[in-house]
């Protein structure tokens, strides 16, 4: 057949590999390991429709707003405060989170991870095929499952500055979709909006742009819109101010909003962008429908580890349902340590006793406990997914109200964290960063950063 000169040898690769796989009906083709038999034709049809008042996501004939968390805990939860989506970022693990979310009647956005610049380079056209026939099967695994909403190929791959052969390994994935699942769109979540330009100019074939954003997503549909891209978006990741966008202490420590912080911050942005640009953001998931450690143990978490809910849960709720649940989270209106806030930056004498005040409240005035624990900080160089874990045997004398803590011989820094709890099921939390030690300390640790 005539060969086109001017696609790129893995496009062209591509080209002919799509069209074999037409011929023989698909199965086994491309792949080291035969593809698995393709389940009964129960897709339902996911189209992006374009009418008078802007872009809507049709679902099996009817409009869907995407009401979303991303995450992989409390399914059931999220169908009940009135969510109807789960974001899943790799396929690795979503089968049996795919059939939970069909018996909770939930749909999926299920990514396919693509190997980030710093880990596969994107112009070895060996390394870049063998992504693409691992992702090739994952997609003939799931293409027909029920739950499946649609595609997002890649995530924050535009982090870092981005070899364009990235957004094109990206379009080829998403032509290899349109081919094998005619039934569900492709979009890919991008960090920075100025990136859908390029994202435009080398994968024309994804569907839907979208994007993580957290500060900055009051202003997101403005930078879209001078970014040129005129589509359809979403907001595959919101919720409080992020780690790299907060304030820091002079030793590099981000400072955390407390739990009543983050949720009016992030029902703003929602109310701002989400809700007001309604005519082409699809909607939203909101970041982390579950318990995740990054930088801390609550900067990202809606929930605790054992489940227990936080104001930004609750929050969500009232946004998607109008009502607010039966009993609603505690809050910390104000944390203070030696009588300072996070903001005075507290430095502190090593194996020193200071104590520590706080105000909560209850919405349904129940009676609330408290749990005090002092943390260290990351390691400066560690993974913000490094955990860490509390430190014993430094806080006494607690109460609601107030805590005595002993800081630790060892100077660095830390973090006094306080959680309080309702009698069901909600919890608030507030902490704040201080240094251990000299002035002197402090800077040298800042400079180890």
């Amino acid at each position: 057949m005539p060969v086109n000169n001017s696609l790129s040898p893995i496009k062209l690769l591509a080209t002919i590999y799509l069209g074999v796989c037409a011929a023989v009906g698909i199965s086994g083709c491309g792949g080291s390991a035969p593809a698995p038999p393709a389940a009964s034709p129960v897709a339902r049809t996911v189209r992006v429709v374009r009418d008078t008042t802007g872009f809507r996501l049709h679902v099996a004939g009817r409009p869907y707003r995407i009401r979303g968390g991303g995450g992989t805990q409390h399914f059931d939860r999220i169908r009940a405060a009135g969510g109807n989506s789960i974001r899943l970022w790799s396929t690795e693990y979503a089968g049996p989170l795919l059939d939970e979310a069909q018996r909770h009647g939930l749909t999926v956005m299920l990514g396919l991870w693509l190997e980030p610049e710093n880990r596969l380079d994107y112009y070895d056209r060996t390394a870049v095929q063998s992504q693409f026939y691992r992702l090739q099967q994952q997609v003939l695994r799931f293409r027909n499952h029920p739950a499946l909403l649609m595609w997002n190929v890649g995530n924050e791959l535009d982090i870092t500055k981005v070899n364009p052969e990235v957004y094109d390994a990206v379009n080829e994935i998403a032509l290899m979709i349109h081919q094998l699942d005619p039934n569900h769109p492709v979009t890919s979540s991008l960090t920075y909006p100025a990136s859908a330009a390029m994202l435009m100019r080398r994968a024309p074939a994804v569907d839907i742009l979208s994007l993580n954003s957290y500060a900055a997503l009051a202003d997101l549909p403005e930078a879209i819109r001078q970014s040129g891209w005129k589509g359809p978006y979403i907001v595959t990741e919101f919720g409080p101010m992020g780690y790299w966008e907060a304030r820091k202490t002079p030793w590099g420590a981000p400072i955390e909003q407390s739990s009543k912080q983050k949720a009016a911050f992030a029902a703003q942005r929602y109310r701002q962008t989400i809700l007001r640009d309604s005519a082409r953001c699809l909607g939203s998931y909101v970041f982390f429908w579950g318990y995740k450690f990054e930088k801390t143990a609550t900067w990202f978490s809606l929930f605790t580890e054992a489940g227990e809910k936080t104001l930004l849960a609750d929050s969500m709720q009232y946004l998607w349902q109008g009502k607010r649940p039966v009993n609603i989270a505690p809050s910390i209106d104000r944390l203070r340590l030696d009588g300072q806030q996070a903001t005075d930056f507290p430095r502190l004498r090593p194996n020193s006793k200071y104590t520590a005040t706080a105000i909560a409240s209850d919405p349904e005035g129940q009676p609330l406990s408290a749990k005090w624990e002092l943390w260290p900080e990351q390691a400066p160089t560690a993974s913000p997914e490094a955990t860490v874990e509390p430190l014993s045997g430094y806080i006494s004398q607690s109460s609601t109200r107030r805590a005595t803590l002993r800081t630790p011989l060892k100077p660095g820094a830390y973090r006094l964290l306080l959680t309080v709890r309702d009698r069901h099921g909600g919890i608030a939390t507030a902490n704040i960063p201080f240094f251990c030690g000299t002035e002197a300390a402090a800077e040298a640790a800042l400079q180890r950063r």
